[in-house]
């Protein structure tokens, strides 16, 4: 048992060893290059490079010491840097044909002089030459192999040339020569009219989808003229073969049902015609015989030669679309449950929470007044001052609350009537004069709306106004806040501005949804639920208006609020407000002091 154990380890390390080889390799192939096949062909040719630039260097010193000659000795040093400057440029750039051309026509270069030195038959090393260009055309890498042809056929030229006598060259050596030039032609031509072994054909314009195949595994075949398969991605072989084995030269329309024939002949037929594609439902058969419905999406490609194009099909079973939507249905039927239990939650809330909060706040108010006698110490009357205040902040934020269930259920209509602004201006800077005042700080109100009528909700003016005022307030230490109001025949514009904190620019687009402050965490400064803005937004929005924000740390804010004089003549107003407004609730403040049809609550 030990020793099979030690044998396992012992095979499993080689292989280890390798596959982390093949991950360092993958690492230096360039990123643009993601066709898996073209990846791994690159990452040994860096390999291959690496291996051959260190031996070379290693060879130089040998040679040194040797005393094979300053020439001798330096040559393999040159070549090994050519060889590493390649590497490093294949891992840049991915230009697998540039370099394999440089490569082949210095080893072409270095073949020639080896040749000329120990004067080797010509047959023999133009067979050499030949076998670099012959291997290019036959992978399909046309440009590839003509400039391999191009640099061997310049090197055997210069060797001729450079030989010590002509007379040196037999008529056979001339008639091999030409012999092996027309056979790498040869080869180059046919290579040039078939498609490449991954699935790129010569002379064509493929579309992406043949390289994406592979990456992700999609089903995917090209047809040639006659609608034979001259490319087939692993999801497609995996399809019809049993064994995922070549289906290169068969005939798609065999494997489709022949009731569906038609409909696919007509699919090809149109994006022949159109170029725009096609799709079609059909029935597949797979190699254990039976048929599975699938859907077929067409492209052709456009040939660069003006030959006949190939038409590029993608196929996905129908069972997995059944399958993304039996996924999607599912989520669907969650968000819903979500939903209703969000709702649900809600309506608990509503009962069990402020039921107790206004019963809290109530006796509360009845003790802070001393209805059934004072208090005994001034420490009581306070203590009992901060039961009611608490209360009623906790009742605010649950009104907050179930009011977003409103806004998300479409169930928060205005109501619009006529008034004036200039009213509804004044009585909002009165309800936090009072918090200015205790603050140290300076209200102006500037009005030009004297006499001026709007038609709007009055509640939501109301409540926009008091939550930009709040806001203000509450992030300003010392100087001055201004209430503005202008209006012209279109719209009414109310900005509040403030020498408070200010906001950072990158920080003014995450304000205006619901719950977001700048600071948060226990050791935040200022308090609040984050829905004030979120408010001022919703309401605006309802109306047809907008509401913008400028703003500089350290100088102030300034949110501006541009309503329409007569909202009901909006038509085009916001359905999807889900993400950006929270609403407020019927639910009031017992201890305000505001007429009780602008009575409302403040968020910040």
């Amino acid at each position: 048992m030990t020793e099979a154990s030690n044998n396992g380890r012992a095979v499993a390390a080689p292989a280890g060893a390798v596959s982390q080889l093949r991950e360092r390799l993958d690492e230096l192939v360039a990123a643009k290059v993601l066709v898996p096949s073209e990846r791994r062909l690159q990452g040994r040719a860096i390999g291959a490079l690496i291996v051959a630039g260190l031996l070379m260097a290693m060879a130089s010193p040998v040679l040194a010491v040797l005393q094979a000659g300053a020439l001798a000795a330096a040559t393999p040093m040159i070549i090994a840097s050519l060889t590493l400057a390649a590497a490093a440029y294949l891992s840049a750039t991915g230009a697998l044909d540039h370099v394999a051309w440089l490569v082949g026509t210095l080893l072409s270069i270095t073949l020639g002089l080896i040749a000329c030195a120990v004067e080797a038959p010509l047959a023999a090393w133009l067979l050499v030459l030949a076998i670099a260009p012959g291997e290019a055309a036959i992978a399909g890498r046309r440009k590839l192999a003509l400039g391999l042809a191009g640099s061997a056929a310049t090197v055997a030229g210069s060797a001729v040339m450079l030989a010590e006598s002509a007379s040196t060259i037999q008529p056979a050596d001339l008639a091999s020569a030409v012999l092996l030039l027309a056979y790498v032609a040869t080869v180059a031509r046919r290579s040039a009219k078939r498609p490449a072994q991954e699935g790129h054909p010569a002379g064509t314009s493929v579309h992406p989808m043949a390289d994406a195949a592979e990456l992700f595994g999609a089903a995917m075949v090209s047809l040639d003229v006659e609608g034979r398969i001259v490319f087939a991605s692993k999801g497609a072989r995996t399809l019809f073969s049993e064994n995922g084995g070549s289906i290169e030269g068969l005939r798609l329309l065999d494997s489709v049902l022949v009731a569906d024939r038609i409909a696919f002949l007509k699919a090809m037929a149109d994006a022949k015609t159109d170029g725009r594609g096609s799709r079609v439902e059909g029935r597949l058969r797979r190699p254990d015989g039976q048929y599975v419905p699938a859907v077929m999406r067409f492209l052709v490609a456009t040939a660069a030669d003006d030959r006949a194009a190939l038409v590029h099909i993608a196929m996905t079973l129908a069972v997995e679309e059944g399958k993304v939507a039996q996924g999607l249905q599912v989520a669907l039927d969650a968000a819903h449950q979500s939903s209703a239990a969000k709702s649900q939650f809600l309506a608990a809330v509503s009962h069990e929470l402020r039921t107790p909060l206004n019963a809290i706040i109530g006796f509360s108010d009845i003790l802070d007044q001393e209805f059934f006698g004072g208090f005994e110490s001034e420490r009581q009357k306070e203590y009992v001052g901060l039961i009611r205040q608490s209360g009623q902040h906790l009742l605010s934020v649950v009104n907050s609350l179930l009011d977003v269930s409103k806004i998300e259920a479409g169930r928060y209509e205005l109501t619009p009537e006529p008034f004036s602004m200039d009213e509804a201006v004044i009585t909002a800077a009165g309800v936090v004069r009072e918090e200015v005042r205790r603050k140290g700080l300076r209200l102006d109100v500037r009005s030009s709306c004297q006499g001026e009528t709007i038609i709007a909700d009055q509640r939501a003016c109301h409540q926009i106004l008091l939550n930009l005022l709040s806001n203000a307030v509450k992030f300003t230490d010392s100087g001055v806040i201004t209430l503005e109001s202008q209006i012209d025949a279109e719209a009414i514009e109310l900005s509040v501005s403030d020498t408070g904190i200010g906001i950072a620019e990158a920080d003014i687009e995450r304000l205006g949804r619901p719950f977001t402050q700048l600071s948060s965490g226990p050791a935040r400064r200022y308090q609040g639920t984050g829905l004030g803005l979120s408010l001022v937004k919703g309401l605006a929005e309802l109306h047809g208006g907008a509401m913008t924000i400028r703003s500089q740390p350290g100088i102030g804010t300034m949110v501006t609020v541009r309503l329409p004089t007569d909202c009901t003549r909006q038509t085009d107003k916001s359905q999807s407000l889900k993400e950006n407004i929270v609403a407020l609730s019927d639910a009031r403040t017992k201890t305000t002091n505001q007429p009780k049809t602008l009575a409302t609550r403040r968020t910040a």
